[in-house]
């Protein structure tokens, strides 16, 4: 039975490969039911050897999944990242019952998340299946999902994670650990070629390689270029969607290129001084973004905490999220990679395709002329590409402002409410509420007010009650402890969070 399905889910994956739109999990449900397979390990066995061959290992995770040096998380992830699939190795390990995958739904361009559980008798009958994209993966992987893996030159936590220094000690003792049980281990064995990941060749090239032109990216970033080109097409679906899209679609072409200018020259020029007042307020909050973004990642990797000063940020697609999130009124925090939810990390490493091509294409569509415009444009700001884009936007754009209100300053940079007996829970909060549910968190009823009233003004933490330990967490001198963890937290998130917190022992007091 179980060679009968290891053939089955295998044909079934490569067909829904080879078919466009088809949804690579629904294959592999059809296999699990095919094969009445109730073990990770059956599971793992049966996968194609295409998935089996690609793949990168973490040695620590903050997934669901845990991980260690000799028992990493292993990220299936094949030829395109368009299907991934993880596991871990260890029955200690969080996540040890459970296999997680993530696929790119082409049909819609958004990642769908899932995650299968199995029974520790075995019994098929206990396995199941959650529905798509459930609240404990979204609340680190965002809404719209988004894949997290960090972007060059570090992965923390996993094999190679310094791009192009080879394996670090530690690491290298650690991947002996691995493979010296990797060829009988019950998962690992289906592994392809698991002991090149002790190869310095797997992360570096060695001359021969770069002589012959054989030599290829190391599986890291391998796995960066491939999400971050899924993302970006998940982003241009997101941004063509939006009602002003169209009125927009030059400024966000021009904000792609620095040579093109501030975004205050793509409007028209009643609006010029407001945006140059707003954009300058959004690159001050990148820069601090990116400041905690880079912090945060080099204490994951060395332990170091580290003053967030800012120093070294670079301005990534600050234009083009400006006017993403000003004009048409979306958020870009999903555009990151990075663990950080919001850091504003650049959306694509090197070689991966960007949204500057994917949005001139989509511009050229209606305006073909543009072709011709960016063949020759000399990148400066008066060359006749960028003239042209600021002509048409400014025209475009006072004709949506007709119809069309401006909107008003960011929302990020509003002035601090006060929360009211009757005001609505903040947003983040529901990131609390499910990391804390006892599985993976402490459990701690942030879904429910009157019982997290009670529980605030009680216990005994390092910085006090409840109440304490939570405001201690909301702020940056928590350092890698800040809460909600994964996310960038903005000071009016904060100050959100803060008074929320602090409203409910009152309310709490006036129903007694």
């Amino acid at each position: 039975m179980k060679a009968r399905w290891t053939v089955g889910v295998g044909l079934l994956l490569s067909a829904a490969s080879a078919l466009a739109g088809t949804p690579q999990f629904d294959a592999l449900r059809d296999g699990l039911e095919a094969g009445h397979v109730g073990t990770v390990e059956a599971l793992v066995a049966a996968l194609p050897g295409s998935l089996r061959d690609a793949y990168a290992l973490a040695f620590a995770s903050r997934s669901l999944q845990g991980a260690s040096f000799a028992s990493p998380r292993a990220i299936l992830y094949g030829t395109d990242a368009t299907f991934i699939v993880t596991f871990n190795g260890e029955a200690p390990e969080r996540g040890h019952a459970t296999v997680e995958t993530m696929e790119f739904d082409a049909s819609a361009n958004r990642f769908v998340l899932r995650e299968i559980g199995f029974a520790a008798d075995g019994d098929p009958a206990g396995r199941s299946i959650s529905e798509p994209n459930p609240a404990r993966c979204l609340a680190c992987h965002g809404t719209p999902a988004r894949p997290i893996w960090d972007l060059p030159p570090a992965w923390p936590g996993i094999y190679g994670e310094r791009y192009g220094a080879g394996l670090s000690s530690a690491e290298k003792a650690g991947i002996e650990a691995f493979l010296a049980r990797q060829p009988t281990h019950p998962r690992y064995r289906y592994l392809e070629d698991a002991t090149r990941f002790a190869a310095r060749s797997n992360y570096v090239p060695d001359g021969r390689a770069v002589y012959s032109g054989a030599s290829l990216e190391p599986p890291n970033a391998r796995l960066s270029t491939l999400l971050a080109a899924l993302n970006a097409r998940s982003i241009l679906a997101e941004l063509v969607a939006a009602p002003g899209f169209a009125a927009h679609r030059y400024a966000l072409l021009a904000a792609t290129s620095a040579a093109c200018g501030p975004p205050e020259a793509y409007y028209p020029q009643s609006r010029q001084g407001d945006i140059r007042r707003e954009f300058g307020a959004f690159r001050e909050r990148t820069r601090l973004a990116r400041a905690r973004e880079a912090n945060a990642k080099t204490e994951r990797r060395t332990g170091v905490k580290r003053a967030a000063s800012g120093a070294g940020a670079t301005a990534g697609l600050e234009a083009l999220r400006f006017v993403t999130e000003e004009g048409l009124g979306l958020s870009t925090a999903h555009w990151s990679l990075a663990l950080e939810h919001g850091a504003a990390a650049r959306a694509a490493p090197e070689g991966a395709t960007t949204l500057e091509r994917g949005l001139l294409e989509l511009a050229a569509a209606e305006d073909p002329g543009l072709r011709n415009l960016v063949t020759y444009r000399g990148y400066t700001a008066t060359d006749g590409y960028c003239s042209y884009l600021k002509r048409a936007s400014r025209r475009a754009l006072a004709a949506w402002d007709e119809g069309h209100p401006p909107r008003a300053a960011l929302a990020s940079a509003a002035p601090l409410a006060t929360a009211t007996a009757g005001a609505p829970a903040p947003a983040l909060l529901g990131s609390c509420a499910a990391c804390h549910t006892g599985e993976v968190a402490p459990a701690i009823p942030f879904s429910v007010p009157d019982l997290l009233a009670e529980r605030l003004l009680e216990g005994e933490y390092p910085h006090g009650r409840l109440l304490d330990e939570i405001l201690y967490r909301l702020g940056p001198e928590s350092g890698a402890a800040r809460m909600p963890r994964g996310t960038t937290v903005t000071a009016a998130e904060q100050h959100e969070l803060e008074v929320y917190f602090l409203s409910l022992p009152p309310r709490l007091a006036d129903r007694r």
